[in-house]
């Protein structure tokens, strides 16, 4: 009976972070970063009066690569607090 109330105690304690878990927890920033960086550029094309005259494939690749880019921020963002949350 104890063994199952033991079990049952660490399967509520949040698990500590493992190796993997820390190093791509100290490579979110980094990788949130670039995110930005590169959201910031494609920004910058967008906002340009000619952008619009450019070729429609590309303007349709600049808006899905846009989109890639806030739903991969979001899911690093979502990402690191749960893992600084476990952190403690």
């Amino acid at each position: 009976a104890k063994a199952v109330e033991k079990r049952a105690e660490d399967a509520d304690r949040p698990r500590r972070l493992s190796f993997k878990e820390r190093r791509e927890l100290e490579g979110l920033p980094e990788g949130i970063e670039g995110l930005e960086a590169e959201k910031a550029r494609l920004l910058e094309d967008v906002a340009r009066p000619d952008f619009y005259r450019g070729e429609p494939a590309a303007i349709a690749g600049a808006m899905r690569r846009l989109h890639e880019i806030e739903e991969a921020l979001a899911a690093a963002y979502e990402r690191w607090q749960e893992l600084e949350e476990r952190d403690g």
